[in-house]
């Protein structure tokens, strides 16, 4: 039991670090960047990825690390005495059982001292930076660190419903690289897995595969609450295409920032900004939309540039070439689902409807619940470090 522990633990540990050396050494002794796609089971535009960064910044010990994405600078950053003034009547406030303690109130205690009153957001922020939440297990969970280190991923949700003149209810399927913004919407009749994967089908045929596509739980996503182990239409195409699914915390929308700030600007400048005669007269203008945002939208984090701008060229995406048939059986004997949950005061980790103990250590952060199909098993990691790997066996009807 100790070396098959050992043997996953230094699976997971530093994984992406030593594929991305890997990719190198294996360019830098001729290998195409289709053959080491396929022997590193990344994509196409991820090797490309790290043979830019190696050029780039090849004389660097640490060109394969993943880089500090915080920006360099902070804009009109608030002055030491006004953050000790909000700090000073957060604290009065919070003494005061019957009073009102938002930043609202904050404002105005501030303006009646005379002080020079920042933005109600402004003072959220530095009651969150100092620790100063109503509730114990929200600033917990606020300051806990979330894992990062994904790449390759596209973030996926559900708009709706939402309702046409008569009284047709109809969702929005949203998607987005996180990369390059790429984004496409689609109407769709309902929310199941069938209405979804079409649309899923289209976009990776249109623009590319990624290494992993986020989502929330939604049960249509998952599969079925009867059968909790047991995989859903999407989650099967997903994987038969070497895609790792990855679930945000429940209740955490915050998590696929990227496509629920896409979803405002579907709500507001598309779907109130027309008046629809018909869901097909919607679908039409979905593509529309979808490739004005594409040619159009530019991003402060891609450079501002336009997700058309920065996508990579068409010969390097690894885009999903063959039709889909929605009546075939999918076999699926390999892959992983990851679960990104929060670990409480009870130690418990809740996964498709188990639940299992944690160590003390792990209370209150944030864990990498992975399930190795292949291996029959989940494993708890933080930091790159594994605390736990139990028996998970899916259902895989044959």
């Amino acid at each position: 039991m100790f070396t098959f522990l050992f043997v996953i633990q230094k699976s997971i540990m530093n994984e992406e670090e030593i594929l991305r050396k890997e990719a190198v050494r294996l360019h830098l002794q001729g290998v195409s960047v289709k053959d080491i796609s396929a022997q590193l089971n990344r994509s196409r535009q991820w090797v490309h990825k790290w043979l830019k960064q190696y050029e780039r910044n090849g004389s660097s010990e640490s060109w394969y690390k993943s880089g500090n994405r915080r920006p360099k600078q902070v804009r009109n950053k608030v002055s030491p005495e006004i953050e000790k003034a909000v700090i000073n009547i957060r604290k009065e406030l919070l003494s005061e059982p019957y009073h009102q303690r938002g930043a609202i109130n904050i404002l105005y205690r501030l303006e009646a001292m005379g002080i020079q009153t920042p933005s109600t957001a402004t003072i959220n922020r530095i009651i969150k930076r100092n620790g100063l939440h109503n509730r114990e297990t929200t600033v917990l969970r606020k300051e806990a660190e979330y894992p990062a280190g994904f790449v390759n991923v596209q973030q996926m949700d559900l708009i709706g419903p939402r309702y046409l003149k008569g009284g047709f209810k109809f969702y929005f399927f949203s998607i987005m690289d996180v990369d390059s913004h790429y984004a496409r919407v689609y109407p769709v009749k309902n929310k199941s897995a069938k209405s979804i994967v079409p649309c899923l089908i289209d976009c990776w045929s249109d623009y590319q595969l990624p290494d992993f596509l986020q989502m929330d739980n939604e049960l249509s996503f998952r599969g079925s609450n009867k059968h909790p182990r047991s995989l859903g239409l999407l989650l099967k195409v997903a994987l038969s295409n070497g895609i790792a699914p990855i679930f945000i915390p429940p209740a955490e929308p915050w998590r696929n920032g990227v496509i629920e700030k896409f979803n405002d600007n579907v709500q507001k400048r598309f779907y109130t900004a027309h008046i629809f005669s018909d869901f097909e007269q919607m679908k039409n203008e979905a593509i529309r939309f979808s490739d004005f945002h594409n040619r159009n939208h530019r991003y402060g984090c891609i450079g501002y540039k336009t997700p058309e701008q920065a996508v990579e060229p068409l010969e390097k995406r690894s885009r999903l070439s063959a039709e889909w048939d929605m009546n075939a059986k999918i076999l699926i004997e390999e892959g992983s689902l990851i679960f990104i949950r929060f670990i409480r005061s009870d130690c418990k980790l809740r996964i498709l409807d188990s639940v299992f103990s944690v160590d003390e250590e792990l209370k209150y952060s944030y864990v990498i619940a992975r399930i190795v199909i292949e291996k029959y098993v989940l494993t708890v990691s933080r930091n790159n470090i594994v605390y736990h790997i139990f028996p998970f066996p899916m259902f895989l009807p044959k």
